[in-house]
């Protein structure tokens, strides 16, 4: 608990951008941390789609839409775990360093489970992948990159700490030089029949620090709501402040809906130009949903907020 505190209170500002897939991380925890992969005990599937403005209106090249898919499933009696990341992104983002990050990746995830004591688990992770890089817009030439990606996770209890470094990218030509490094601290508060879900990111990134803040009121293991400051923010840094939605529909199947309140302008490069082109003010809309499939290891039945 001391150590999320901590986390709370580490925060400085920093205008970088990062990748479209490590934004997504509310529903998909995955994303920043590889060694998650088959910690839930069942085999879980998640999709997610990101979209700005929701319906199409005003000029047309200020639209947006992303899609992200993720699988992880536990093996070797637990021991392990594998899955895989996929996503689709309409926006080629300039970066820092005069690079474009990816707007189209898929990643394998493995990790590695150990246990101690009463409720002691240490899980270790990697991942790795390849990225698709436009050099002029999302419509012209593009190249593949690789990339790679590290992780740990340490759970007791109600309590996760997890420590990742998940985009390094073997050619920084095109893809992201700045490495980002995540710190993440989650706690869950049990209120009888309610659960309550405080936590905090800290992301390290071009020598300095970002950290975004969250808590999630789930009543009855039913409904979920939850409020999330992400100072790591969009793509090109703005904040973003995420208003979200559950409804858990059974015990394995979800979804969900977030919106960005503050709803940040982002630049971005249109198909088939090389100039940016801003987006009108208006929030991300992400609708979310998940399922997840009984292993037979009794998980199934255990509430996952």
């Amino acid at each position: 608990m001391r150590i999320l505190i901590l986390l709370l209170l580490l925060s400085s500002t920093v205008f970088a951008q990062q990748e479209s897939l490590r934004m997504v991380y509310p529903f998909m925890p995955l994303a920043i941390n590889p060694a998650m992969a088959g910690a839930k005990g069942v085999a879980s599937m998640t999709g997610i789609y990101r979209k700005k403005p929701l319906f199409q209106g005003g000029i047309t090249n200020t639209a947006s839409s992303q899609q992200y898919f993720s699988f992880d499933m536990p093996i070797a009696q637990e021991k392990g775990g594998i899955g895989f990341l996929a996503y689709n992104t309409d926006q080629s983002y300039a970066l820092p360093s005069g690079g474009i990050a990816a707007n189209l990746g898929l990643a394998a995830v493995a990790s590695k489970n150990f246990a101690w004591g009463r409720g002691n688990y240490f899980r270790m992770g990697v991942q790795l992948g390849v990225n698709q890089y436009p050099i002029i817009g999302k419509s012209g030439t593009s190249v593949l990159g690789g990339h790679y990606g590290l992780g740990v996770e340490y759970e007791k209890g109600d309590f996760q700490l997890g420590f990742s470094s998940p985009a390094n990218s073997f050619d920084t030509s095109y893809g992201s030089v700045s490495k980002p490094i995540y710190l993440t601290g989650q706690y869950l508060i049990r209120l009888k029949q309610n659960t309550v879900k405080l936590g905090a990111v800290l992301r390290h990134q071009q020598n300095e620090s970002k950290a975004d803040y969250y808590a999630v009121f789930w009543l009855k293991e039913k409904l979920g709501a939850g409020i999330w400051y992400q100072g790591t923010g969009s793509e090109l840094g703005s904040k973003a402040l995420l208003a979200s939605l559950e409804v858990a529909l059974g015990k394995n199947f979800r979804v969900g809906y977030a919106y960005d309140i503050l709803g940040e302008s982002t630049s971005y490069y249109p198909a088939g130009f090389g100039s940016n082109v801003s987006s009108e003010r208006s929030g991300f809309h992400q609708l979310f949903i998940r399922y997840e499939v009984d292993l037979g290891n009794g998980k199934i039945a255990e509430f996952r907020p």
